[in-house]
């Protein structure tokens, strides 16, 4: 099978919000989102791209980047569903998206997922192309820590 991403496109907004209801309750079960009215926002701002995380013909999860200023970007959301957890899939998706945008990110890591927070930091520790990792400080209360990174462009590698 092979992984790919696919833009989320406005008419999927029913299928994104069904896809973020569940996430949000693993991330933040106390956070008052509303998936609805998210996935309105996100499929709507020019600064965001939301993807499928697809494998094969099958959807796995999703990602949300924010799009800043000075090719710097936000990944704002990033699932794998459930029953596609555990087979590396989630390091390859990680890996497909990132090395699309090369430049400065930064990610917030869910105080309420402890395997969000190990994923995170083996995958970009061990991922080509990543340069100046840093942990720090959370971005909201509802998150642990943060990280930022540098993923160097196809010729910088």
């Amino acid at each position: 099978m092979t992984l790919s991403l696919t833009l989320i496109l406005p008419r999927e907004r029913a299928q994104l919000a069904a896809a973020l209801a569940p996430y949000f309750f693993e991330i933040a079960p106390t956070a008052p989102m509303n998936p609805d009215d998210r996935a309105e926002q996100v499929l709507h701002r020019k600064d965001v791209t939301a993807f499928w995380i697809n494998n094969g013909g099958s959807r796995i999860g999703f990602a949300i980047v924010l799009n800043l200023p000075e090719d710097r970007r936000e990944l704002s959301e990033f699932a794998i569903f459930p029953k596609h957890r555990r087979q590396g899939l989630g390091y390859q998706a990680a890996q497909i998206l990132l090395q699309e945008f090369p430049g400065r990110w930064r990610m917030g890591l869910s105080a309420n997922s402890k395997q969000a927070a190990a994923f995170w930091g083996t995958c970009l520790s061990g991922m080509p192309g990543v340069r100046d990792l840093r942990e720090g400080a959370p971005f909201s209360k509802h998150q642990i820590k943060s990280y930022t990174f540098d993923i160097a462009g196809p010729n910088n590698d």
